[in-house]
């Protein structure tokens, strides 16, 4: 699958989407879908799909095939079975969003390797995909589970911001220029560049209003999802257009789903195909292996009686201790002289055994 990068500004639509269609819901399954996806049911009204992976989570009526049920999968469904989704948030402008159920914290990190953690109300990790430690914050069972550091820029007003930034940078708002406000922005709220990008123009003098429209992209009326291409990756934004970025996450990922289900079932089918080759090929040998036998059968039976007499002469032979050169050239002359078409090609007289040529 290629590799997928969303921005956190889409993860504000999306927690809002979801709000919206699951808090008072019932979660009634939990099943994996590959390794690195899932889907979790939840029933309110109806059942409805949220699928999990590692880039993001969304809604589907489209029914993706499941797996085999990992361990994971297994603690979480039987853990989290009928409890009911109180709250859904995004952390601050981070790609974290988390749960609130009846008696735990079901949380999603789209960041890094991702990771999905399991806590108690109080934070508590009770389980998690796997342990992760940073300078500031562990991920591991028993610990208590800190959300990554950032400042929330949708906390700050305008003004706040322009004061701060000048102060930092010891500069006044409309001495920036574009790269240095969006590099700030960066390090200091941990705004995704590409969002930034989509609002600033190329040229613009940095002012208030300019901070205004980027503390808009939090309030877009007509959410759209847009793909970007990243030097290695594709980056998935977000812009205000007439859309539903709800529908747009769906669309895209199931393409992503449907192309590698494709390449799943043409690998296996080109294994089907292989190992079809090769029952066919061993058939062949198999019927080439019979007939053979069949053939030799047929001879055998054909010399039956100068073979019994065979076996008599060389039961005799070896009773009277006579060498096994001996008793195959004799056996041999007599063959010759009665135009028998066989000949002995060699004895064991301690397995009982020989070899004869038909011509």
């Amino acid at each position: 699958m290629e590799k997928i990068d969303v921005t956190s500004t889409v993860f504000n639509y999306v927690v809002k989407d979801l709000s919206n269609e699951l808090i008072g819901g019932y979660i009634n399954n939990i099943q994996a879908i590959d390794e690195n996806t899932f889907k979790i049911k939840i029933h309110k009204q109806k059942t409805k799909q949220l699928i999990v992976n590692n880039n993001i989570c969304f809604l589907s009526d489209y029914v993706l095939p499941t797996n085999e049920t990992n361990g994971l999968t297994k603690f979480l469904k039987k853990t989290l079975l009928n409890q009911r989704v109180h709250d859904i948030k995004q952390d601050k402008n981070n790609r974290v969003v988390y749960f609130k159920l009846d008696k735990h914290y079901l949380i999603f990190e789209f960041f890094s390797n991702s990771n999905i953690i399991l806590t108690d109300l109080d934070l508590k990790i009770i389980t998690s995909k796997q342990k992760e430690e940073w300078k500031d914050r562990i991920i591991k069972k028993g610990e208590i589970y800190k959300f990554p550091a950032n400042i929330d820029i949708r906390e700050h007003t305008e003004n706040e911001i322009i004061k701060q930034l000048e102060e930092d940078n010891k500069i006044k708002i409309g001495d920036i220029n574009k790269r240095g406000l969006i590099s700030y922005l960066v390090k200091k709220y941990k705004l995704p560049p590409s969002d930034i990008e989509i609002v600033i123009g190329e040229k613009e003098k940095i002012t208030k209003e300019t901070i205004k429209r980027i503390k808009g992209i939090y309030e877009f009326k007509n959410p759209r999802l847009v793909v970007l291409d990243g030097n290695k990756n594709k980056i998935l934004s977000v812009v205000d257009e007439e859309g539903k970025l709800y529908d747009d996450v769906e669309k895209y990922y199931l393409e992503v789903y449907k192309n590698n289900v494709v390449e799943i079932q043409t690998t296996k089918q080109n294994k089907n195909n292989i190992i079809l080759t090769e029952q066919i090929d061993t058939k062949r040998r198999f019927e080439e292996q019979i007939n053979k036998l069949n053939k030799e059968g047929e001879i055998i039976y054909s010399y039956f009686t100068h073979i019994e007499q065979i076996n008599t002469q060389i039961k005799l032979a070896t009773n009277k201790k006579i060498n096994e050169t001996e008793i195959i050239s004799k056996i041999n002359d007599y063959l010759n002289n009665n135009k028998i078409s066989m000949k002995i090609i060699s004895i064991n007289q301690k397995s009982k055994t020989y070899v004869a040529e038909f011509e």
